[in-house]
């Protein structure tokens, strides 16, 4: 017989207390990508606490991988939480604040993986309802270190071979209230390219501009120029962010410097409009730098891709919200040009990535994800795990409907 929402409910009320423990401590003790290894620790001491559930660890080289019911006919689900913390000096003020200076949880990954450990409790409860195996990815370095492609060349989505997998990032935003269950169709949050360009000019003294070549003014004629990239050189159709956000240069006022750096970002939905911005970054640079007689070196990096959600795993979790009885908190929501490497997960196997709305609803704003007064919102740690538990425990069902 399988157990209604209610009694999954009840189930989830007994081990949030437990949940929102991990969760502060995770937080108290904060670890940057890579570096988690107290947190993939506690992680998996956790997990291996549970008889039958079978537990990888030192993926990546600190990620952590739970299967439950490997040897189901099934088809295997994947749902994924990121653990990395940000370097960044919290000034929240909450009691269990980050104990490590420079280092905090400020974009509830404490929070993510706190209810990821707590479905692995309720789904171990209720493992005779599984009909497929379920793998839970405890991954590291989101926050620019892109441990879900190390995790993924590490082969985290074979052995089982998974189907499909589902993530889930909190969202503090003024326009979804705690429990809200945000969902895109397709290109749900943008790829990403980064620059470096460095302008070699002829230094001397500021008395005498004359005789030098002045890299400050040129660096801010370069960044003039690609103020164009977004304003005249593309569709305005076609979402795209480009942010200039530092520039070095000098060590005195009376010194016109040899060189100086700017470095920065681009943001787009469409790969090609990344392809193409990163084109014209290097060509203003180069150009800008020439007519003035300087030179440059212009490094531009792709970050993560686009995440693509699956139009099959978006209606999945709708049906999951209608048999979890949550699907008045159902909302719509737009693109965003922030970034996340999760695509690299929809690169290989389709999957949705959705947001849990967690602002109280008494609340009418908090401070936001990257903000050092920012903290997750523990009355949401039970949304989280219930949608977790349900998308677990249909897939085998439904998923297969999904596809025809």
């Amino acid at each position: 017989m399988t157990l209604r929402s209610a009694e999954i409910r009840r189930s989830i009320e007994s081990i949030l207390p437990r949940v929102t423990e991990l969760r502060r401590d995770l937080h108290a003790h904060p670890e940057l990508g890579y570096e988690e290894r107290r947190t993939s620790g506690v992680v998996a001491a956790e997990l291996r606490s549970l008889p039958g559930i079978e537990v990888r660890t030192g993926i990546a080289g600190t990620g952590v991988v739970a299967v439950l019911g490997a040897g189901l006919p099934g088809p295997c689900v994947a749902l994924r939480a990121d653990m990395d913390a940000l370097p960044l000096e919290e000034t929240s003020g909450v009691p269990y604040a980050s104990k490590h200076p420079g280092k905090m949880h400020a974009c509830g990954h404490d929070g993510h993986t706190a209810m990821l450990v707590g479905t692995a409790h309720v789904l171990h409860d209720l493992a005779d309802e599984l009909r497929g195996p379920v793998k839970l990815i405890f991954q590291p370095a989101e926050e620019g270190g892109g441990g879900a492609l190390k995790m993924r060349d590490a082969g985290v989505l074979r052995d089982p071979d998974v189907a499909a997998v589902f993530g889930l990032h909190n969202m503090p935003s003024p326009e979804f209230s705690a429990g809200d269950i945000a969902l895109c169709d397709g290109a749900m949050m943008a790829g990403a390219g980064v620059f470096e360009i460095t302008v070699r000019g002829r230094g001397g003294h500021a008395a005498v501009p004359q005789a030098c070549v002045d890299p400050v003014y040129v660096g801010a004629q370069i960044v003039n120029a690609l103020q164009s990239v977004v304003s005249r050189g593309n569709d305005p159709l076609d979402p795209l962010v480009l942010s200039v956000t530092r520039f070095n240069a000098g060590s005195a006022r009376n010194i016109i410097p040899d060189s100086a750096v700017l470095a920065g970002t681009f943001r787009a939905l469409d790969p090609a409009v990344l392809r193409r911005t990163g084109e014209r970054v290097r060509a203003l640079a180069e150009d800008t730098a020439r007519a003035f007689g300087a030179t440059t070196e212009v490094d531009i990096r792709p970050g993560y891709p686009p995440v693509v959600n699956d139009p099959r795993a978006n209606a999945y979790i709708r049906q999951v919200a209608e048999h979890a009885g949550t699907s008045d908190r159902l909302r719509s929501t737009r693109p965003i040009l922030g970034s996340e490497d999760f695509a690299y997960y929809l690169e290989e196997v389709p999957g949705c990535f959705w947001f849990l709305g967690s602002r109280p609803a008494d609340r009418p704003q908090v401070p936001f994800c990257h903000n050092s007064a920012f903290d997750f919102n523990d009355g949401v740690l039970g949304d989280g795990i219930l949608m977790h538990v349900q998308t677990a425990l249909r897939f085998a069902a439904l998923w297969p409907t999904m596809l025809q």
